[in-house]
């Protein structure tokens, strides 16, 4: 089950995307659900409040909030939703690319074009909903792949620092590490001790990368070429 948060304050548009989403859903045996909003302090509330959207379509220009503004509030919940925009006004890249969109939708709405960036928003959200699995004093535990920050070794424990707190058994992080590197997920790998996930990087410069809890971590020599050359790929994707 997908849930999507659909939100501008032009009617027609959010009946349209309502509809486009209601074909896809019969078109493709999806099980989704979507909620429409007319301004973004709607849709923040109804987060505020504890929904968590898999999918946002926005618009930018809107009364109440706009929403660049609804964006910087959704991230500093360090939520993992998608954010597709849809605009007729193409001027505000600049400003969308500091809440990290997934894709941009000009206005008229492309159904094909809609119907394409609904497949790939599918794709990554189905990575996102992965689990790692580990045991531990001969209990199993799951941890949701996206909420994992990064994962750190120390002598013979890994440690994993997720949104909501730490988990830690005994391993060794070249064996982590070819899980977080399969199935085309986007983690790297920028020390002997760090794997960290790109999503939740605030800022990153040649030897170091602090992340979205305030750990600011080495990136070895060894590994700072292919660091970069794959954040900014990461970045390019999103």
């Amino acid at each position: 089950m997908f849930r999507i948060a659909v939100c501008d304050d032009n009617v027609p548009i959010t009946s349209e995307v309502e509809h486009l989403l209601t074909d896809i859903s019969r078109k493709d045996n999806i099980s989704l659900t979507a909620d429409i909003f007319f301004d973004g302090l709607s849709l923040y509330h109804s987060i505020e409040s504890g929904l968590v959207y898999d999918l946002i379509y926005l618009d930018i220009e809107m009364e109440k909030l706009d929403g660049i503004q609804t964006a910087h509030l959704i991230r500093r919940h360090r939520l993992p939703s998608l954010l597709i925009y849809i605009s007729a006004y193409d001027n505000y890249y600049r400003q969308l690319f500091e809440v990290e969109p997934f894709r941009f939708l000009s206005k008229p709405i492309d159904s094909n074009l809609f119907y394409q960036y609904f497949k790939a928003a599918q794709i990554r959200l189905n990575k996102q909903k992965l689990f790692y699995t580990f045991n531990f004093n001969q209990i199993t535990t799951k941890v949701t792949v996206s909420d994992i920050i990064f994962i750190e070794s120390e002598k013979r424990n890994i440690i994993i620092h997720t949104l909501q707190r730490q988990y830690r058994f005994i391993g060794k992080l070249n064996d982590v590490e070819s899980f977080f590197t399969s199935d085309g997920l986007n983690f790297l790998r920028i020390h002997q001790s760090y794997i960290i996930n790109p999503y939740y990087v605030s800022s990153i410069c040649l030897s170091e990368v602090t992340m979205s809890n305030n750990r600011t971590l080495h990136i070895s020599a060894k590994y700072q070429e292919q660091t970069h050359d794959k954040y900014l790929h990461f970045i390019e994707e999103l």
